[in-house]
C-alpha cells in the first residue's frame, strides 16, 4: 500500500499574561561583597517588610469567547524564597532565604483593573517576609520565588550575572521546570530608599513568572477506512442510530414535530460560513430526488460511534530539544466541564485520536521539537460523547438506506449517499442525524477493541521548528493546535506550520 507524507498543520495563538520579559530583570553586577554607605542623617538600622504581590496587567476578550481566563491558585502559588539586596553601583549588601513560617501570605486583595466588561479578577496570593538590621540606605531589591536549585548555589551567589545562572540553571525538564505548576520560579526587581520615615510601610515587589506556557495539542486525522457508524442517543433510549416518531417528539417543547417542514436537494447542498456543508451523514455528502419531511431540533447531546480501518498512534511522546535542556513530556490527561458533566480524554490507557502537552520554557526565539511513537495498521471503535448544535433529522425508509450504506463497510472518504425518503414518521419511517462534523463538540473519546495488523513501527516528525512571532515571551501562553493527517511508509511525519495566529490576551496574575 502506498502512503503519502505526513503533515501536521499547525496553529498558534499567543496569549499575553504577563507585561515584563524576564531579559529586562537582569543586569550585571560586581561580585565583590560591600556595605553601602550611610548618607547624612540617614544613619540607622530597622526591619524592613517586603510585600511579594501580583499585579495588575491589560488584558483583552480570550480568543475562545469565553470570557477573560485568569492564572490559577497553584500557578500563583510561592512556596519558598530568596532576597537578594544590592547597594551602590550594584554592589553586594546581603542575601537570605524565607520558608514556612517566615514567608506568610498577606491578609490583602489584589484586584485586576477591570475588564472591558466589567468585569475583574482579585488575588490573595500576596506575601510577606522581614529583613531584620539592615542597615539605611537606597537599594537594588531581587526576588527568586520557587528556587528550583539547591540553596547552596545561592548562598555562594554574590551577583546579579551568576544569579541569572542559578535560576535558569538544571540538567533536566524536571530541575529546571518543576513538574507542578504551583512550584514555578518567579523573579522580583524594585528599587526602594529604606529609612526612618518609610520603615513602617512595606516595600511591595511585583513578581514575574519566569516561564511561559506552552499547550499544544495533537488531533489525530489519518485517512481511514469507515466500516461501520451509528449516533446513539442515550437521553432518550435510542441505541439503534435513528429515532422513532415517538422519541424524535421528545426533543420538541410542545412534545409535536412541527409539521409540514420537508427538505430537499437545495437545502441539502447548503454550506456555512466556513464553506463547509451544514448536513451531512458521518462528514459525507447527502442527496436525495424527493422532498422527505424534516426536523431541526436544538442542541443535542449524541455518543458517536464509530469503526474504522487505519493507522493508530501509540505511545505518543513529544520531545521539546531546546528549551535550556532537552525535556521528553507525555500526554496530560484533560478534563472538561460540559454539558454532559466532566469527562475526560485519556490517551496514556491505550491509544486515542487526541492529545494534549503542557510545557513550560524560558524566553527563547523559537523551539525543536519532535513527535515520537509507534505506529501499528489496526481495525478499531472509537466512541466520542459530544453536542451537536446545529442539526437536522430527516425522514428515511425502515430501515434506513442511509443507515445501510454507511455500515457497508466500503463507502470511500468523501462518497456522496443517495436516499429516496420515507412517506412520514409513521411505523414505516425512522428519523436520521444530519449534520455539521465540523460542529461536533467531543468532551470524551475512548477508542476500543482494537485489532492490531502487521508490524508495529516507529514514528518520528524529525526536528521542527515552533515559532511565534516575537518569539516565545515569559509571561506568554501560547496555544497551539496539530493535526496529523497522513502516514508516510517510512514512519516519518512531516509538520507544517501553516501559520501563527494572535488571540486573546489572559491575566496571569504577575506583572
Amino acid at each position: 500500500m502506498k502512503v503519502s507524507t505526513g503533515k501536521i498543520h499547525t496553529i498558534m495563538k499567543t496569549k499575553n499574561i504577563f507585561l515584563t520579559a524576564i531579559s529586562a530583570l537582569f543586569i550585571f553586577a560586581a561580585c565583590t561583597e560591600e556595605k553601602i554607605i550611610d548618607e547624612p542623617g540617614v544613619s540607622g538600622k530597622g526591619d524592613l517588610v517586603i510585600e511579594l504581590s501580583p499585579s495588575s496587567v491589560i488584558t483583552k476578550a480570550a480568543a475562545t469567547n469565553e470570557g477573560y481566563v485568569y492564572a490559577t491558585e497553584e500557578e500563583l502559588n510561592v512556596e519558598d524564597c530568596w532576597i537578594f539586596v544590592f547597594g551602590e553601583n550594584e554592589k553586594y549588601i546581603t542575601s537570605q532565604y524565607f520558608s514556612g513560617d517566615a514567608l506568610s501570605e498577606t491578609e490583602n486583595e489584589y484586584v485586576d483593573t477591570p475588564v472591558p466588561n466589567g468585569g475583574s479578577q482579585t488575588y490573595k496570593k500576596g506575601y510577606t517576609i522581614t529583613l531584620t538590621g539592615l542597615d539605611y540606605g537606597t537599594y537594588d531589591f531581587w526576588v527568586v520565588a520557587n528556587p528550583t536549585e539547591a540553596n547552596d548555589a545561592y548562598k555562594s551567589c554574590q551577583s546579579l550575572d551568576a544569579l541569572k545562572e542559578i535560576i535558569e540553571g538544571g540538567d533536566s525538564y524536571q530541575t529546571a521546570f518543576a513538574e507542578k505548576a504551583d512550584q514555578l520560579v518567579k523573579v522580583g526587581n524594585k528599587s526602594a530608599t529604606f529609612n526612618v520615615t518609610t520603615v513602617a510601610s512595606p516595600i511591595q515587589i511585583p513578581l514575574t513568572q519566569l516561564a511561559a506556557r506552552v499547550e499544544l495539542k495533537v488531533r489525530v486525522d489519518i485517512p481511514r477506512q469507515l466500516l461501520e457508524g451509528k449516533y446513539e442517543y442515550p437521553d432518550l433510549g435510542s441505541m439503534s442510530g435513528v429515532l422513532t416518531e415517538a422519541q424524535l417528539e421528545k426533543l420538541f417543547p410542545d412534545g409535536k414535530i412541527p409539521g409540514g417542514v420537508k427538505t430537499n436537494a437545495q437545502e441539502l447542498s447548503e454550506r456555512d460560513s466556513n464553506g463547509k456543508l451544514k448536513y451531512t451523514y458521518f462528514g459525507h455528502p447527502v442527496t436525495t430526488t424527493s422532498t422527505p419531511k424534516s426536523a431541526h431540533p436544538g442542541a443535542l447531546s449524541v455518543i458517536k460511534k464509530t469503526k474504522y480501518k487505519g493507522f493508530l498512534l501509540k505511545e505518543i511522546k513529544l520531545v521539546v530539544e531546546d528549551i535550556r535542556i532537552k525535556s521528553e513530556l507525555v500526554p496530560n490527561k484533560e478534563e472538561f466541564e460540559g454539558q454532559l458533566g466532566i469527562a475526560s480524554f485519556d490517551p496514556n490507557e491505550d491509544v486515542s485520536t487526541t492529545y494534549s502537552f503542557k510545557f513550560y520554557t524560558y524566553t527563547k526565539e523559537d523551539l525543536k521539537i519532535n513527535l515520537t511513537g509507534n505506529l501499528y495498521d489496526a481495525e478499531y471503535q472509537v466512541s466520542q460523547k459530544g453536542k451537536v448544535e446545529d442539526c437536522m433529522f430527516v425522514n428515511d425508509k425502515a430501515p434506513s438506506e442511509l443507515v445501510a450504506q454507511i455500515n457497508s463497510g466500503n463507502i470511500k472518504e468523501g462518497e456522496t449517499l443517495h436516499f429516496t425518503g420515507g412517506n412520514g414518521w409513521g411505523d414505516k419511517g425512522v428519523g436520521v442525524m444530519l449534520c455539521n462534523e465540523e460542529t461536533w463538540v467531543a468532551v470524551d473519546e475512548t477508542i476500543e477493541n482494537s485489532t492490531i495488523e502487521g508490524e508495529v513501527k516507529h514514528y518520528s516528525s524529525g526536528s521542527v521548528t515552533l515559532k511565534p512571532e516575537g518569539g516565545f515571551q515569559v509571561g506568554n501562553m501560547y496555544e497551539a493546535s496539530a493535526l496529523i493527517q497522513s502516514v508516510p511508509a517510512t514512519g516519518s511525519l512531516n509538520i507544517v506550520i501553516e501559520n501563527i495566529q494572535s488571540g486573546g490576551e489572559i491575566k496571569f496574575g504577575f506583572n
